[in-house]
């Protein structure tokens, strides 16, 4: 799984938006959406809220971890627990996908990037560092990846596979 995937399978995700006009039931594949009425807030797919919000049919209302209070608490419980902490489904996709769509939507846009940069940084360097203790075991081992997103499996998966074949190329240079 790539980035580009993991976005994709995010904009599955659903999303309010307040649409700004009417507009009959949309028959999708994933099921029908509507009848929209201007004003009334509408669960849509992530998807179609962007495709939306690009024609200016509506405002995307951000989800409700998507400020700068809950995200400074997110980061704070980060930096406080040893392992991985939950969080919502996709929140780096989603955060991405927001700020590329709706920056008129978002308040306090800049700030927003800053703490999801912070907290991904902060479990990309928990990540990183348990990686290396699980290859420099020497034997061979199964992991339970939880609380990780899929953008974090994404992002570690070549490096991990580089590190294993880093770590084949040592053992096996003692052993001969």
């Amino acid at each position: 799984m790539d980035p580009e995937h993991c976005e994709f399978l995010a904009e599955d995700v659903t999303i309010q938006i307040v649409p700004r006009r009417n507009e009959p039931v949309l028959h999708l594949v994933c099921g029908d959406v509507g009848p929209l009425e201007a004003g009334i807030p509408v669960e849509v797919p992530l998807w179609l809220a962007v495709d939306l919000r690009r024609r200016h049919h509506c405002e995307i209302v951000p989800p409700s971890w998507f400020n700068l209070d809950e995200l400074k608490r997110l980061v704070a419980i980060e930096g406080e627990t040893e392992g991985l902490s939950r969080l919502p489904a996709f929140i780096f996709e989603i955060s991405n996908i927001l700020v590329r769509a709706a920056k008129e939507d978002i308040v306090d846009g800049d700030q927003i990037k800053v703490l999801i940069q912070d907290l991904w940084d902060k479990r990309e360097a928990k990540l990183r560092t348990s990686s290396l203790k699980l290859l420099s075991q020497h034997t061979h081992a199964h992991v339970r990846l939880d609380a990780v997103q899929p953008l974090e499996v994404a992002a570690l998966r070549p490096n991990l596979s580089a590190c294993k074949q880093i770590a084949r190329l040592v053992r096996n240079a003692h052993n001969s």
